[in-house]
């Protein structure tokens, strides 16, 4: 499968690309996630693992379970309220037609090679592996955590929704609010945040790893899983607002708490297939 997702990634024309921007709320999870400072978090990196048998129902071990996604991709449903109004795992994508969606969709957009899409789906799936934290979650997030993707150098488009609103790209930089948010999962200060063009399995790998289980600065998608600080209830949609704005309104998980309001929302339609093109999360009304 991985060589079939190399081949078509290094058959994509890759576009010049404007320089990118991080979507600026997210810098506000260096400051808090329980009223308290992230670093606080308990938190061991590389290693950790879910244990929360509710957490755990959000796992998948395999990577073709699931739907075809959306059939038509830029397809959006508003999702609000509390998690229990949040689409069942039964309804997501399949991950390995969702990394192929987004292949098409974001990765090829900002640059990323062949071989670079190649090692990111290495490094999800054995993060994935390792932490017992679904492949398909992981991706929506690296999708999510870059907002505003560059358009080509030569597009004559002026609609900021003609492009992908959301993509993963290797080079990202660092936000800083008082503590750096770096990489893939823009992580908690991770203590190695520079792609390494000369090391690039280990370096993404350890960007997967840096969001998803941890750095020795603050949590990750685990320890929020394992109701580290927040009382998540290893809830995945909880997980997510907490993991964008470092506190929850348990009863409206598009209260952004100073972050992106539709975040929960758009890795919801991330899972079920949207491809981060037309009005997304815009046309819901969220504060």
């Amino acid at each position: 499968m991985l060589s079939i997702l190399l081949l078509v990634a290094a058959l994509v024309g890759l576009a010049t690309t404007l320089p990118i921007d991080i979507d600026s709320p997210l810098q506000r999870r260096s400051t808090s996630r329980d009223g308290g400072p992230r670093s606080l978090f308990t938190r061991n990196g590389s290693g950790s693992v879910v244990t929360n048998p509710t957490a755990l129902s959000f796992y998948d071990p395999t990577f073709s379970d699931g739907t075809a996604g959306y059939s038509t991709p830029n397809t959006y449903n508003c999702y609000s309220g509390p998690a229990a109004n949040f689409p069942p795992k039964s309804t997501w994508m399949n991950f390995d037609a969702m990394f192929n969606r987004n292949q098409q969709y974001s990765l090829v957009v900002v640059g990323d090679s062949g071989p670079e899409q190649g090692a990111i789906y290495n490094a999800i799936v054995s993060v994935s592996q390792q932490a017992k934290v679904d492949a398909r979650v992981i991706l929506a997030v690296i999708i999510q955590e870059v907002r505003n993707a560059p358009r080509p150098l030569h597009s004559t488009t002026t609609d900021l929704f003609s492009s992908p609103q959301s993509t993963g790209n290797v080079r990202v930089g660092c936000t800083n609010n008082g503590v750096e948010n770096c990489g893939l999962m823009q992580s908690y200060n991770p203590p190695d945040p520079t792609y390494n063009p000369n090391n690039m399995q280990a370096s993404i790998t350890q960007m997967v790893v840096d969001g998803t289980q941890g750095t020795p600065a603050g949590a990750g998608l685990v320890q929020l899983f394992n109701n580290a600080g927040l009382q998540t209830g290893g809830n995945l949609w909880n997980v997510l607002r907490g993991y964008n704005s470092g506190s929850i309104d348990f009863n409206n998980l598009s209260d952004p708490k100073g972050a992106t309001a539709s975040y929960v929302s758009d890795v919801a339609n991330r899972l079920l297939g949207w491809n981060g093109y037309g009005n997304g999360g815009t046309v819901c009304g969220f504060a």
